[in-house]
């Protein structure tokens, strides 16, 4: 077991102990998928419950919160969403997730203290931990070459829809390594190859088995490539191949 995810798993279970002993709420930094993934394989041995959210619902970084059985208290994660919108928007450029994490990254931020960042257009939006807000809002003015402002929107107010790009497709099984070779426009080999390398998760949680059988609403992460939504198929070829429908988040 490396040593990084040892003190990960050390770290959840002590978080869930604190909560149960203390009788208070206990949270974790946003989790990535592979976080994610160890999070859940030893969820049983923890001494609370547990609730994950990333601040909205399609979230993929997402918070851990371990609550004690007898809670007394109502309670908030500590999740803030920024809103940052151009000064100008004339002369805004066409921002990426990647512009944007490498502003925050370039003010010494760590990536666990920021859950996903969703870029619409001239907005973007950062989910983030509580304790960073007023950092981040009063040091993140720039992003490329782009002055920017930030605010916070009430979480309660926030509404997000994916947009989703809806293809067909015809594939000889639904097993994984046949359905992400064809998402990712990939050879066979070059999939399996990401699979054992841990590199692809279904519904969050890593899969390293060629055959696991895609069932439909599965959503598919695959690291550097992207997220897809797998849909039922719906009958098959005369060649007896199946067909069936994806969507891809963009």
């Amino acid at each position: 077991m490396e040593q990084d995810e040892l003190y990960l798993k050390k770290r959840f279970l002590e978080l869930s102990r604190r909560a149960s002993d203390k009788n208070i709420v206990t949270f974790s930094n946003f989790l990535n998928l592979n976080e994610l993934h160890i999070f859940h394989q030893i969820s049983k041995e923890f001494r609370s419950s547990f609730q994950l959210s990333g601040g909205y619902c399609h979230a993929e970084r997402q918070m851990a919160a371990f609550v004690p059985d007898a809670l007394y208290y109502a309670w908030e994660y500590p999740i803030d969403a920024v809103l940052f919108t151009p000064l100008n928007v004339k002369f805004a450029e066409n921002l990426t997730h990647r512009d944007v994490l490498g502003a925050l990254m370039n003010l010494g931020i760590k990536r666990e203290m920021l859950g996903d960042i969703l870029v619409q257009d001239t907005e973007i939006i950062l989910f983030c931990v509580t304790s960073m807000t007023e950092y981040i809002i009063e040091h993140c003015t720039k992003i490329r070459h782009t002055m920017v402002s930030g605010r916070i929107i009430p979480l309660t107010d926030f509404s997000y829809q994916p947009r989703l790009i809806e293809k067909e497709s015809v594939v000889s099984s639904l097993r994984l390594d046949t359905i992400l070779a064809d998402v990712c426009k990939l050879t066979r080999s070059a999939a399996q190859k990401i699979i054992s390398e841990g590199n692809a998760f279904i519904n969050s949680r890593k899969i390293q088995q060629n055959d696991y059988n895609c069932q439909s609403g599965d959503i598919l992460s695959v690291r550097h490539y992207g997220k897809f939504q797998i849909e039922t198929s719906y009958g098959t070829t005369k060649k007896g191949r199946i067909k069936y429908r994806y969507k891809i988040y963009s």
